[in-house]
């Protein structure tokens, strides 16, 4: 049957993809006026003290989503701040 680390995988693949959409809209439309800064600071921050737990509890599903979203963050906030500059 299903275990807890497929579903782990399951929630951090889903969780990553996320982000991809608004990546693909922003570099297509080079519009980044609506997407929050504050918001991706705190994805940043957030996904940093998932990626602490995770990496003390050996969560690798964790890890890989906590890393993923924390560099696509910061791919929105340089964009954002190179397209606004």
């Amino acid at each position: 049957m299903f275990t807890a680390e497929f579903f782990g995988w399951i929630a951090s693949i889903l969780t990553t993809l996320i982000f991809i959409p608004q990546i693909i809209k922003a570099f297509k439309t080079r519009l980044t006026a609506d997407i929050s800064m504050l918001m991706m600071i705190l994805a940043v921050l957030g996904n940093s003290a998932w990626l602490i737990h995770a990496s003390m509890t050996k969560n690798l599903p964790l890890i890989v989503c906590a890393t993923l979203i924390i560099i696509m963050s910061f791919v929105l906030i340089i964009f954002k701040y190179l397209n606004e500059k």
